[in-house]
């Protein structure tokens, strides 16, 4: 499924750029290692740059799909969670951290696993129905409990 990025046009990658250096800024300003806070543990920018780019990879994904493909709400619950999971682990400029110690870098592990998860489904799904779509079936999966995150005029 990872294979399907070399397909994906100029303006996706270039929206995920875009959007990588936003939430890398917004994780790295909010979270207080940009800033004159404090200095960042040794894993927190890597874990921030590889989440970051997962997220904007994700988020990319969801535009300019092809048809069929269209992102759904469903699609977003584990970006979400990754990216606040992210948040509490990079955070460094609280008191009194949520998380500590060791769990830290495990939490930040874990983050940075589920967000390729569910890059991977995301891309997955668009696979399945472009493979659909190429193979003239109109035979696909479908999601009945979710709503499209960009609803498309009928036509």
């Amino acid at each position: 499924m990872f294979a399907d990025l070399r397909t994906w046009p100029r303006r996706r990658w270039l929206i995920a750029l875009g959007i990588a250096v936003v939430v890398f800024v917004g994780l790295g300003w909010t979270g207080g290692f940009v800033s004159a806070a404090g200095p960042a543990t040794w894993w927190t920018i890597p874990v921030t740059v590889a989440g970051s780019a997962l997220i904007a990879l994700i988020v990319s994904s969801y535009l300019g799909t092809p048809i069929g493909a269209d992102a759904t709400l469903c699609d977003t619950r584990w970006p979400v969670l990754g990216l606040i999971a992210l948040y509490l682990t990079t955070e460094v400029h609280s008191l009194e951290p949520l998380f500590s110690g060791m769990v830290r870098p495990a939490l930040a592990a874990a983050a940075v696993a589920l967000l390729i998860w569910a890059l991977h489904e995301r891309l997955s799904s668009e696979h399945k129905a472009n493979s659909v779509a190429a193979n003239g079936n109109t035979d696909g999966e479908v999601c009945t409990t979710c709503r499209p995150l960009f609803s498309r005029p009928a036509s």
